[in-house]
Order: C-alpha cells, then sequence, then structure tokens
C-alpha cells in the first residue's frame, strides 16, 4: 500500500535560499568573464546567504536544522544498505545529501573568502583591503581552485538527484523543493515562528542590498601579475637606456 501523506518539509525561506544561491552561483561564473562587478556582486550575495544560512541550521525549522542531518558514519552504512528500498526515504536530507550539502555550504565560504582576498591583494579594493594578507599566497589562484572543487560537489549533488528521480519517482526530493511537500513520509509538518520569520526577511534583504550597492559602485578592475611584470620589464629597460645615455654624455 501506498503512503501518499504529505509532509511539508521545507519552508519558503529554505526553498528560497537554494534557488537564489543557485542563480548566484551560476550567474557568478558566467559573468567572470564579461564582467568582474557582476561576478563579485554576486559572489557577494552567495557568500551572505551561505553565512545566513549557517546559522538558520541553528534557529531554523527542524528539516533545515544541523541537528537533523545525518552525518554519521553509522547513518551513512545503514542508507546504503536500504536504497532503493522504502525504508531509504527520509523526511530531510539523507546522509549522503547532508554530507555534500555541507561540503558545498563550507565551500562556498571559501571561495568568497579567497575571491575577497582576490581584490585585495590584485586591486586594493573590496572586504579584505584593510587586511595584511600573506603576500606570499596566489589568492586568485587558491580562489579557482576552491571553484573547481565546489563545482565538482555540485556534481554530486545533480548526480544524487537523478539517482532520487529513478529510486523515488513519485515523491522525489526535487518536486519537494519546489512545493516544500514530501509525499510518503510520516512525519510533523514545519511552522515558523516569528523569529524565524523575521530572520528569514533580514536573510534575502541584507545580500540583494549588497548585490545593488556593488552593481551600482565603480566598475571592478584588477590589476593582472602579467601586466604589472610587463611595466616592470619595460621600467627597467627604459632605465637602463636613460642610464646608458648618461654614460655616454
Amino acid at each position: 500500500m501506498n503512503n501518499n501523506k504529505q509532509t511539508y518539509v521545507w519552508g519558503i525561506p529554505t526553498r528560497l535560499f537554494h534557488w537564489l544561491l543557485f542563480i548566484s552561483l551560476v550567474g557568478a561564473y558566467i559573468a567572470e568573464e564579461e564582467s568582474l562587478t557582476v561576478h563579485v556582486a554576486l559572489g557577494y550575495s552567495a557568500g551572505i546567504l551561505i553565512s545566513f544560512r549557517f546559522l538558520w541550521g541553528m534557529i531554523g525549522p527542524r528539516y533545515s536544522h544541523f541537528r537533523d542531518f545525518p552525518v554519521g558514519m553509522k547513518s551513512i552504512i545503514e542508507f546504503l544498505k536500504r536504497i532503493g528500498k522504502p525504508t531509504d526515504n527520509y523526511t530531510g536530507h539523507n546522509p549522503p545529501a547532508s554530507l555534500v550539502m555541507l561540503g558545498i555550504m563550507i565551500m562556498v565560504i571559501f571561495v568568497a573568502a579567497t575571491g575577497s582576498a582576490t581584490l585585495a591583494q590584485e586591486g586594493g579594493i573590496g572586504l579584505l583591503k584593510s587586511f595584511n594578507l600573506p603576500s606570499d599566497i596566489e589568492f586568485k589562484e587558491l580562489h579557482e581552485s576552491c571553484v573547481q572543487i565546489l563545482i565538482g560537489l555540485v556534481v554530486f549533488h545533480l548526480l544524487g538527484i537523478i539517482l532520487d528521480l529513478f529510486l523515488h519517482k513519485s515523491n522525489s526530493a526535487l518536486k519537494s523543493i519546489f512545493s516544500g511537500y514530501k509525499t510518503g513520509v510520516n512525519s510533523e509538518d514545519i511552522k515558523l515562528n516569528l523569529f524565524q520569520k523575521f530572520f528569514a526577511f533580514s536573510w534575502f534583504i541584507v545580500p540583494a542590498i549588497a548585490f545593488f550597492v556593488t552593481i551600482t559602485g565603480p566598475p571592478i578592475q584588477l590589476n593582472e601579475h602579467e601586466g604589472k611584470g610587463e611595466s616592470t620589464e619595460m621600467n627597467d629597460a627604459q632605465g637602463n637606456d636613460d642610464e646608458s645615455d648618461n654614460e655616454d654624455d
């Protein structure tokens, strides 16, 4: 007998965060070559969204709370043993999804931090411009490495969604991120209290403000290392020519 009970699992704040983060990350990746200002604005938005998500994981409703993430080794082994069976359907995140989600959240923070450090190191601008950053670290290269790791985690996330579509055609997790409801799980619906609603409002206003301020500000430009090297070589060459001229005089 099929269980057709619907449980309200993902509230509007969680679902809105999911899609806004997706738009911010994809948009930042696409805009990197076309507009550095848009790239940075979307990067700030993604970093703020994730920062608030960490707080939401401590004050948010049950299934978005970190204590509901089954990331222990025992939970993972049990999930793998039951995969494909009706009993493997979790109300919130299943163990692999929990691990990937946490990995994405942590890596977005690293991407945002190294991106801000790159702005400070190569342009003398951004949130970290007043900090004394180590000069022996190429933050741009570190930023690009973090982006590649993040892409790998997103690919795992997408593969998990595709696998879930095959295993749970009638009650896939993909449907729940649109509607908020999961079918086939016997759990209590979530309810947001007044504080959580106020927090959610701030959660989306702050990154919107950061995006607007950045996008309407002065165009962002970085000093490329190659350009610096060429300028140095040209100055050295010009200096040598001047010295030669002085010697001839």
